[in-house]
């Protein structure tokens, strides 16, 4: 189990997180929504332990994040970063491969070529598998990116390991959007990985998430299922929209319907 109490991050004089307690429950995909510098980033990063919070403290277990060294941060999370590097002058089955080093250090076996293919398989990307990734397209080198970041958790215990998705669909056309938040979905629930990822479309996010946890001002606002964060005045307020919520027959999910306020 991963979580955060009372984390408190600055930068330049203002906090980007103030006083945030979170925790992700395994077998959950939780989504973080909230309007453009609310500290979204901010706390993956320091949930991932790429960021050491100013005060309070991240705990992976029972155990705090800031005594775990690189490779043991590495074998219990897997990170999916809003950048990634373009230009790659690598295969993308190498890329995926990459997600198995912390593993093997260098020694790659049989099991561990068969992970990275069954990753590139349910991240939707087999067919990339020879393509260098430099001549890859935005989407496409996501999709390579997020079968490197399944492989590298593939064999952790349930229960045990997180996977922590900055905008993982922004590079996306619509129909990947869609496969690849059901593929974190799935992912969490068969394996009981703990999932978090930013999502920008609230409709997208409230369709796949077991759970939504609205961020602004570096502070959680509402944490719950979709339904009830889309409901909330908290949401509208946040965001500085009008907003009405419809159920959508087809899904079961709820629709958000918002506009500018006047």
């Amino acid at each position: 189990m991963l979580s955060a109490h009372h984390l408190v991050v600055r930068a330049g004089g203002r906090r980007l997180l103030d006083e945030l307690t979170l925790t992700l429950e395994p077998g959950q995909l939780c989504v973080l929504v909230g309007p453009n510098g609310a500290g979204k980033t901010t706390l993956l990063r320091a949930l991932s332990g790429d960021l050491l919070p100013g005060a309070g403290e991240v705990r992976y277990g029972d155990r705090p994040v800031s005594a775990l060294d690189a490779l043991q941060r590495a074998r219990l999370r897997a990170v999916l970063a809003q950048h990634q590097r373009s230009d790659l002058d690598h295969l993308a089955r190498d890329v995926v491969a990459l997600g198995r080093y912390p593993h093997h250090l260098g020694r790659p076996t049989a099991a561990d070529r068969a992970i990275a293919s069954e990753a590139m398989a349910l991240a939707g990307c087999s067919a990339l598998a020879q393509r260098v990734c430099g001549t890859l397209s935005g989407g496409e080198q996501a999709r390579v990116h997020l079968a490197r970041a399944l492989a590298q958790i593939w064999t952790a215990p349930a229960g045990g390991h997180a996977l922590l998705l900055d905008e993982p669909v922004a590079a996306l056309d619509i129909a990947w959007q869609h496969r690849t938040l059901a593929c974190a979905r799935d992912f969490a629930r068969q394996r009981g990985t703990a999932v978090l990822a930013i999502v920008h479309d609230l409709n997208l996010a409230a369709r796949y998430a077991d759970r939504m946890v609205l961020l602004a001002g570096g502070r959680l606002l509402q944490d719950g299922p979709p339904d009830q964060v889309l409901r909330s005045p908290a949401l509208a307020q946040a965001f500085g929209l009008r907003c009405r919520v419809l159920d959508d027959d087809g899904s079961g999910r709820p629709l958000l319907v918002a506009e500018a306020a006047d």
